[in-house]
């Protein structure tokens, strides 16, 4: 008994300064450039544990989340790593946004999971400016804005499970200034992305307003587009929903009809993020949305 005891031991031992021997060497080889990606990878562990930390809290407080800190502290502990290692030696360099996102979402996603519930997440305003105590800057209530690029003409919030199309400048009918009225809305430019199947997908339908305002950004100032990033982000002339991803700051056609009057729709306006009703004989834009039924 002692003999394997004392052998189990020794294994135990040479494992461990085995392990040991590679993490030196692997940290003697290292060079700027696997530096500046360790720094990166350590800030997302960081910001990822501090987050489902800040889940935790929240489940035992019932308070939102507060995960300004985490915030912070990832982007200058990124953003450190790029500029202690200099232009062109990290891996990547600019993408603490995109990596932001995948974090936020996957750590979404876990605390979802772990609530035993179905139930997609209202999403926050994206108001994180304070004016008074308990104003929506302050509390910042509801789930923070997240959005994938999903590499084919669309974009998934990932609070609500929609998935968006995206807008272009070429002058296809996904451009960004291509208006209609409220019927053609449907008639054209929906059952045009459903005949072409686009982006894989024939159920693309008109949101409804509660859904086409849960996209605004209420921290994007006028004139707009106040929108996220994800919606607005290399919109140059000629650029395809691939290449960019557009707005404008204009107002954009709901399924939903004015109970008061049926000949108006409401309509969002992404100048100011308000909600307003428009004749359905008017021109306006529209962004197709599918799931979330």
């Amino acid at each position: 008994m002692m003999t394997t005891r004392k052998s189990f031991y020794v294994h135990v031992f040479m494992a461990v300064m085995a392990a040991l021997a590679l993490a030196w060497a692997a940290t003697v080889a290292a060079g700027p450039t696997e530096n500046c990606q360790a720094a990166k990878l350590e800030a997302s562990a960081d910001k990822a544990k501090c987050l489902l930390k800040a889940e935790a809290d929240s489940v035992k407080s019932g308070n939102p989340p507060n995960i300004a800190t985490c915030v912070a502290n990832f982007e200058a502990t990124f953003a450190a790593a790029e500029n202690d290692a200099g232009p062109g030696v990290c891996p990547t360099e600019g993408d603490v946004s995109a990596v932001e996102t995948l974090i936020d979402t996957s750590v979404g996603d876990v605390a979802v999971a772990l609530s035993g519930s179905p139930c997609q997440k209202f999403p926050a305003t994206g108001q994180t400016d304070p004016f008074r105590a308990g104003d929506d800057g302050d509390i910042e209530a509801g789930a923070t804005l997240s959005y994938t690029d999903n590499g084919d003409g669309t974009i998934t919030d990932n609070n609500t499970g929609l998935t968006w199309e995206k807008k272009s400048d070429d002058g296809t009918i996904h451009d960004k200034d291509t208006s209609y009225s409220w019927e053609n809305a449907f008639a054209v430019h929906v059952a045009g992305l459903n005949t072409a199947n686009f982006a894989g997908h024939n159920d693309w339908r008109l949101p409804n307003v509660k859904e086409l305002q849960s996209i605004v950004n209420y921290q994007v100032p006028f004139p707009g587009p106040v929108v996220s990033s994800a919606f607005n982000t290399g919109c140059t002339p000629g650029a395809t929903v691939l290449a960019g991803s557009c707005c404008g700051a204009t107002d954009y056609w709901s399924s939903t009809t004015d109970a008061f009057d049926s000949d108006f729709a409401w309509t969002v306006i992404f100048h100011f993020g308000e909600v307003d009703q428009e004749g359905k004989n008017q021109i306006s834009h529209v962004r197709a949305v599918r799931g979330g039924l």
